[in-house]
């Protein structure tokens, strides 16, 4: 049985304990010589050392982790170096700042609420049905004229000849009747549409599925649509009449034949002014988003335009909102308000031409200082995201939205990435403000909890908050 003696740093103790320690101590020393074989003496500086009896599987079990902690000592050094290398291959991860508090698509008003509001529903129901089988005989109607329209012109590609277009007066009429059975007996419109020669593109903010019926017996322009809205029952043949650029925003390649056709189109003057929606989809119209550049890399001259639904009982934009209770709300209104202004032409500098990005966010300016609202980088790849958290039942959808235009400019991730990544993230069991914990992090990708595991979480946690959102959850991509 060896002795081992326990360092007592002497700023520890007074005097009187000293004395009685050094006493056992020598008690004890006294009372072992016999048994003792091995004598730690390990005092440094001015501790005080007292040496108690060990067995002899201790001393070498103490022995051996001594040497264990040499030889570690001796490769710490460069275990910690390569170490620091690999964090520092994943810590160049951008900072995008917090989200905006503004959700781009939220409907404020998706459900009746109220005395007032349930019972004008209840008494509007039969005014409801009217509406309904109007639209549908206007819409038979322009279905038919527009057929007369366009017989015998089947390629959508080349000019809709002058008397095609006069005819296609009849139809143009019947979108403003379907307007007026929409509850909008009245449009105001500040300031005037410019000529095809002046600003051969116009560009428009998108809140509702009626800004395009407006448009179309406003203007009567062609327009960048979906391919999926040319099979539409009767509303895919009166599309068609606004010889339309079809485009598949999933394909690359389709784009840029729709940005080729767009710059053909506006440097004609045989064709209509060309209208776009740059921000891609609908939103509530409290915000604009990110802009699309199709409508500025031509360079021409543009148009803005910015429309408003203003409103006290029923919100129309067209967000998160089913289509189905959208036109039901509609159709249950005494009747709906809508205001066009139309801004002044603005002139791409020689820069803006080269770097069409820069022309899209004056425009983009332009108009949220006419409409009074702030700009974020929402994509439709953010409503995509919302909807995506929806079907796996995460509460609160919007906290996953990441601002997609941001995130694709600075780490070159698409839409279809970020869902792959939402899955991952909604295993680890986020909270129900969208947050995960650094111990839910370490659990799901099974790291010890250290100091390293901790670095690795700080990466993602930018704001030092002690969690993560999957804004910042999913930006940890390793240096090119």
């Amino acid at each position: 049985m060896g002795d081992a003696q326990v360092p007592l740093l002497a700023g520890h103790y007074n005097n009187g304990e000293q004395e009685s320690l050094k006493a056992e101590s020598a008690g004890i020393n006294a009372r072992s010589k016999d048994q003792a074989s091995v004598q730690r003496r390990d005092c440094i500086n001015d501790e005080v050392c007292v040496t108690i009896p060990i067995s002899d599987e201790l001393e070498e079990n103490l022995s051996r982790k001594e040497k264990d902690a040499d030889s570690f000592e001796e490769n710490a050094d460069g275990d910690l170096e390569r170490m620091q290398k690999a964090l520092e291959l994943f810590s160049d991860v951008p900072s995008f700042g917090k989200l905006p508090t503004i959700d781009p698509f939220l409907n404020k008003t998706p459900a009746v609420r109220g005395m007032y509001e349930n019972l004008k529903t209840v008494l509007l129901l039969p005014l409801m049905v009217v509406r309904l089988l109007v639209i549908l005989m206007i819409l038979v109607v322009g279905f038919i004229a527009t057929k007369i329209a366009l017989a015998g012109w089947e390629n959508g590609q080349s000019v809709l000849p002058r008397w095609r277009r006069k005819l296609m007066s009849v139809t143009r009429l019947c979108g403003r009747g379907i307007l007026f059975c929409y509850g909008f007996q009245w449009i105001r419109r500040i300031g005037r549409p410019a000529p095809k020669e002046v600003a051969p593109i116009v560009v428009s903010n998108h809140v509702s599925f009626i800004d395009p019926i407006f448009y179309f017996y406003e203007l009567f322009p062609s327009i960048v649509s979906s391919k999926s809205h040319d099979s539409l029952f009767m509303a895919g043949t009166i599309i068609r009449s606004m010889q339309v650029i079809a485009v598949d925003r999933t394909s690359a390649e389709s784009r840029k034949s729709a940005t080729a056709e767009i710059k053909r189109r506006a440097a004609s003057m045989e064709f209509p002014s060309v209208l776009l929606f740059p921000e891609g989809t609908t939103t509530n119209g409290r915000s604009l988003i990110s802009f699309k550049p199709g409508a500025f890399v031509p360079g021409f001259p543009i148009q803005p335009v910015v429309i408003r639904y203003p409103f006290v009982h029923f919100d129309i934009s067209w967000g998160d909102i089913s289509l189905t209770n959208l036109v039901f709300r509609m159709f249950t209104q005494f009747n709906n308000f809508m205001e066009v202004q139309y801004l002044p032409v603005i002139y791409p500098s020689a820069w803006e031409v080269e770097n069409p990005s820069e022309f899209a966010d004056r425009v983009r300016y332009e108009m949220a200082r006419a409409l009074c609202v702030p700009v974020t980088e929402h994509t439709h790849g953010d409503l995509m995201l919302s909807v995506n958290a929806q079907r796996l039942f995460l509460r609160f959808p919007a906290n996953y939205m990441v601002e997609m235009g941001k995130v694709e400019k600075a780490l070159g991730l698409r839409t279809g990435d970020v869902k792959k990544f939402l899955e991952k993230f909604a295993a680890m069991g986020p909270s129900c403000c969208g947050t995960v914990s650094v111990n839910q992090f370490l659990e799901w990708h099974h790291l010890p909890k250290c100091w390293i595991s901790r670095k690795i979480f700080d990466l993602f946690d930018k704001s030092r908050q002690g969690f993560i959102t999957f804004r910042e959850g999913h930006f940890l991509k390793p240096r090119s």
